[in-house]
């Protein structure tokens, strides 16, 4: 993705010298002699850095700063230009909010300098955004079982191409995201440096769906103050993991679809068009045909992400990674809890063996936490499952999960399922979600008639 650069000076021949040599190195570049000129080309787009000198014509460049720095989460980032000598209006401007100054006269090559700099920095600012408001998850295991092995051969032939989006089916709590996951690392040299974003669609209200994808320009609609760049932006140079693709709004598929065809977009009230590199992965539970025929999603958009289709198996069809899943998942949950020393007993590893799953991988994580809580000795039997002959019960004294009659769709099961322990847990629906370690949007989406 090429970073924009404003330089607002009324030098004519420095804004030339910079326009050429930014442009050489790959900066997409508008310039300005005024602040009114300046504060024109704001509201058009927000760029990534200004290059701002302090004495211009129609004012002191400080206002402007002080005006674009309000939103630290979404402001560009400024580089003041001063006087030669000028320490206290350096100072001045750094308090002000500048990320950085220069004293002039000015070397091109210094000002390109610079502009590295602070772009570095916004990369580092994007990552511990998200870093913060994404949700702690588990690492990488490798499972025992055929499907599994199949699954990672599929994951190494597409992360040859980077740019090819990604649709991984399967049902809730399978392990998407950590195929996306895996797909990033076996993707990127130095994955830990590319960014990792996550999306999910469903848990996002529908008016701001836009906004987090794709950014916003300063007054673009009420309470957009500053300008703000959207993930489709930041995931750059990584991946874009959109979890639930299925409930995206009809009318965001297609931007979306343009973006997947040609790399572009819009922030919105944006002028000029953005790029971004980031290979897009999808996910869902849904059948995605059957909601094209409903006409609740477009075929063209399921053709571009299904280019390259991989299939999650439900648990329950891959046996043989259970205990070496809920062997790691327990090292781990062990030691946020502060006890290393558990492990699984012969009852609590027959239990798993005779449990179905209906909830897949998430659900083995949230037996394996709740037995850490409720058992106190090292051998964990996992009577949260009831008895290793077979029994389902979330809990002594109460009804089992059963299903009855004809076959039915794995969807339709997670409904029923999801109903089940709703009604087991006395209709406390956020309890419910978190016992199934969905998100209360998703949940409320899954109970539903």
């Amino acid at each position: 993705m090429r970073a924009t650069v404003l330089v607002v000076d009324d030098e004519r021949v420095f804004r030339v010298m910079s326009e050429e040599a930014l442009t050489a190195k790959g900066y997409d570049v508008r310039t300005a002699a005024t602040l009114a000129k300046a504060r024109a080309e704001l509201e058009k787009s927000t760029p990534d850095v200004i290059v701002l000198d302090r004495r211009l014509p129609d004012g002191d460049g400080i206002e402007l700063l002080a005006a674009v720095t309000s939103d630290p989460r979404g402001s560009p980032y400024v580089i003041v230009v001063t006087a030669y000598g000028d320490v206290e209006n350096a100072v001045e401007a750094l308090r002000a909010g500048a990320a950085d100054y220069l004293t002039k006269p000015i070397q091109v090559t210094d000002l390109i300098v610079k502009l590295d700099k602070v772009l570095e920095a916004r990369g580092l600012r994007d990552r511990l955004r998200l870093a913060r408001t994404s949700t702690a998850r588990p690492p990488l295991r490798e499972g025992r079982s055929a499907a599994e092995r199949m699954l990672r051969e599929s994951l190494r032939s597409v992360a040859t191409s980077p740019s090819t989006p990604v649709l991984l089916v399967g049902p809730s709590g399978a392990g998407k995201q950590c195929a996306a996951e895996l797909l990033h690392a076996m993707t990127y040299e130095n994955a830990e440096d590319a960014p990792f974003v996550e999306v999910n669609c469903a848990a996002l209200p529908a008016e701001l769906v836009e906004s987090e994808l794709f950014g916003h320009e300063k007054g673009a609609f009420t309470d957009a103050r500053a300008a703000r760049r959207g993930l489709v932006e930041i995931a750059s140079g990584g991946t874009l993991f959109l979890d639930e693709i299925a409930d995206l709004p009809l009318e965001l598929q297609a931007k979306l679809l343009t973006f997947l065809d040609s790399g572009r977009f819009r922030r919105i009230g944006g002028s000029s068009e953005q790029t971004s590199t980031a290979r897009v992965v999808a996910a869902t539970n849904r059948d995605l045909e059957e909601r094209i025929g409903r006409g609740e999603f477009r075929q063209d958009l399921w053709f571009r992400l299904a280019v390259f289709r991989i299939s999650i198996p439900p648990l329950r069809e891959r046996r043989e990674d259970i205990l070496p899943l809920a062997e790691s998942i327990l090292a781990e949950l062990a030691r946020e809890l502060g006890r290393r020393q558990a492990r699984l007993g012969p009852e609590g590893r027959a239990r798993l063996l005779a449990y179905s799953f209906p909830g897949n991988v998430r659900e083995l994580r949230n037996v394996l936490e709740r037995a850490l809580v409720l058992e106190h000795g090292p051998d964990l039997a996992l009577d949260v499952l009831g008895s290793p002959g077979g029994a389902v019960a979330a809990r002594e004294g109460t009804r089992p999960f059963e299903v009855s009659g004809p076959p039915i769709t794995a969807e339709e099961l997670e409904k029923r399922y999801a109903r089940h322990v709703l009604a087991q847990l006395g209709g406390r629906r956020v309890e419910a979600a978190r016992a199934l370690g969905l998100s209360y949007p998703t949940f409320l989406k899954r109970i539903e008639d």
